[in-house]
Order: C-alpha cells, then sequence, then structure tokens
C-alpha cells in the first residue's frame, strides 16, 4: 500500500512537470516577443554609434581642409554635435539593452528557484508521508504483540528506561509507548503504580 501511494505521488509529479513543461512551451512565443524590444535596443545601439562616430569625423575633416570660420562652423554643428548626439543616444541603448537582459535573467532565475523549491517540498511531503505510513504499523504491532506477551505471562510489567515504578501493559502512564523495559515488578528500586496498581507474582 505504501509503495503504490508513493507511486501514485511519483507519477502524479511527473505529469506536473509535464503540464508546467507545456505551459512553459506556449509562453515561449511571448517571451520572445518581449526579447524583441531588446532586440531593437541592441540594433539601434548597434547602428547609432557607428554613426555618430562617421559624423564626428566627417565633421573633424571638413573643418580640417578649410581656413574659413564660416566654413568650419557647419561642419563643427553638423558634425561635431550632432554625430556627440548620436554616439550618445547609441550608448544608451546599448545599456538600456544590457539592463533588459538583467532583467530577464533575475526573473529566469527566480522561476527556476521556485519550480526547485516546489519539487523539494513536494519530494519531502511525499518521503515523510511514506515514512508516516511504513512506520505506523510496525509501531502497532509491537504494542500489541507486548501487551500479548503481558497477557499470557502474567507476571510480565513494564518501566520507562529512567522510571522507579512499574506498570502493568494496559496503564495508561505507557500505553502507546515504545521505549520501554520489561520487568518482573521484584527488583529493587522499583514501585508499583498507583494508577493500574499492578501485583507481582499474580
Amino acid at each position: 500500500m505504501t509503495s503504490t501511494t508513493a507511486e501514485i505521488m511519483v507519477e502524479r509529479d511527473a505529469a506536473d512537470r509535464q503540464r508546467r513543461l507545456a505551459t512553459a512551451v506556449k509562453t515561449l512565443r511571448t517571451r520572445a516577443g518581449g526579447s524583441d524590444g531588446a532586440r531593437t535596443l541592441l540594433i539601434a545601439g548597434g547602428v547609432l554609434l557607428p554613426l555618430g562616430f562617421i559624423l564626428i569625423l566627417l565633421g573633424w575633416y571638413g573643418a580640417a581642409h578649410t581656413v574659413n570660420v564660416y566654413e568650419q562652423i557647419p561642419y563643427s554643428i553638423s558634425g561635431g554635435t550632432l554625430g556627440l548626439g548620436l554616439v550618445f543616444a547609441g550608448g544608451f541603448s546599448y545599456f538600456a539593452y544590457w539592463l533588459t537582459q538583467m532583467v530577464y535573467a533575475a526573473r529566469r532565475d527566480a522561476a527556476d528557484t521556485r519550480d526547485a523549491l516546489h519539487r523539494i517540498e513536494q519530494l519531502l511531503a511525499a518521503s515523510a508521508s511514506a515514512s508516516v505510513a511504513a512506520a505506523a504499523p510496525s509501531g502497532t504491532a509491537r504494542r500489541q504483540a507486548r501487551t500479548a506477551g503481558a497477557v499470557a505471562g502474567g507476571a510480565t510489567f513494564f518501566a520507562t528506561p529512567t522510571g522507579t515504578m512499574f506498570h502493568r501493559a494496559d496503564c495508561p502512564a505507557v500505553a502507546g509507548r515504545d521505549n520501554l523495559r520489561e520487568v518482573s515488578g521484584t527488583e529493587s528500586g522499583l514501585t508499583a503504580c498507583r494508577i493500574c496498581e499492578p501485583v507481582p507474582g499474580a
């Protein structure tokens, strides 16, 4: 019965894992759509940064090859200022892409951690219930055998490991306990329980 229960629990856990996997596969397209924004940021950074540097170089080249100030000013404005703006925008796009990837990684790690903790909790619950179910019949059998031996022998009493009183097997003070020792009631230092009032030799 215990092995059957454990197998049912294991099969149920496997079915739950398959269901979660199917759900995760269905949401892959959604996650990919979310990463499209990050890909857009990456492409924007890859285009804006080189374009900004090219404009800066063109502005410097145009301003360096003329001696007239009124010709150098347009090169500086169109090449230098616009190029710096594009470099800044490209760097910001790269930074936003990096932050987005960090957020996605943190979410994946959190989801994996939650799934692992859930599986561990299920396995611990299954093993605990299996051990309790396996231990309960053995403890009951031991108590029944001990009571039957006491009734059949007629002179067997029980005492706790460090107790100074001996009891009958059906005494409420010791009923259901497993760590008992058998005594005859005539040992020195032992007195009869006042609840069940055992009589040695009776």
